[in-house]
């Protein structure tokens, strides 16, 4: 058994594997939590979670995802990253994404449309969230930073329907752009910071003014790769 594999049947502890997947609303079957924990697949090779999966094991078992990552060998050890950060390796990087222009987690502002790069996502994501729904945009600001360190990339599905809670990109005013939390009450749209800073405030939309926003994409995960 692996560190990883040891470290995760740990966590488990009295569940079943089964008792383990219906916590993870099925997104981890049985069997791949019994893959995970052995370290070797139904072939008997080894095997080793990917990272999509170790999110979901995150989730699950409420730990850093950075921590697995670091676990897994996706990340170096000495590695320093916040524990909603996915990294990359090199045999699930094969999906390139664009990168728009830099949008600003603090004050909107325009959201340029030059791409600015690209960078390359799991291809697990990809096939999941189709890779043409996925797009990417450079994160500048720290109204965010409990969530999304300043200088790194979000990534975006701009074909999944947010629930409150969710985090967005959202236009306002149409013309410009920024990242927050979204929530909806019966009296208001809002679109929250989540910074570690106490200055930055929501935007409100009362339900019966105007609603003049638009969410563009729901956010899935950030990185820190290079573009």
């Amino acid at each position: 058994m692996s560190e990883l594999g040891d470290y995760l049947r740990q966590l488990r502890g009295t569940m079943s594997l089964r008792e383990a997947s219906q916590r993870s609303h099925g997104r981890i079957s049985h069997a791949a939590i019994a893959q995970a924990e052995k370290g070797i697949n139904s072939h008997g090779k080894p095997f080793t979670p990917s990272a999509e999966t170790l999110k979901e094991f995150a989730k699950l078992y409420n730990v850093s995802t950075a921590k697995l990552m670091k676990m897994a060998g996706y990340i170096e050890k000495s590695s320093d990253l916040p524990s909603n950060a996915i990294p990359v390796s090199s045999e699930e990087a094969d999906q390139p994404v664009m990168v728009y222009g830099e949008i600003q987690a603090g004050v909107a502002k325009w959201a340029e449309q030059d791409i600015i790069g690209q960078i390359n996502v799991p291809k697990s994501f990809a096939k999941r969230y189709g890779a043409k729904n996925l797009f990417a945009l450079k994160v500048d600001g720290e109204s965010m930073n409990r969530e999304i360190p300043n200088g790194y990339t979000a990534v975006f599905s701009k074909d999944l329907e947010p629930e409150s809670g969710d985090i967005v990109a959202v236009m306002i005013d149409s013309e410009s752009a920024t990242i927050k939390r979204f929530r909806e009450t019966s009296l208001a749209v809002m679109f929250e910071p989540s910074s570690w800073d106490p200055s930055f405030k929501p935007y409100v939309f009362p339900k019966d003014g105007i609603q003049d926003f638009k969410i563009i994409g729901k956010f899935l995960y950030a990185t820190s790769e290079c573009i």
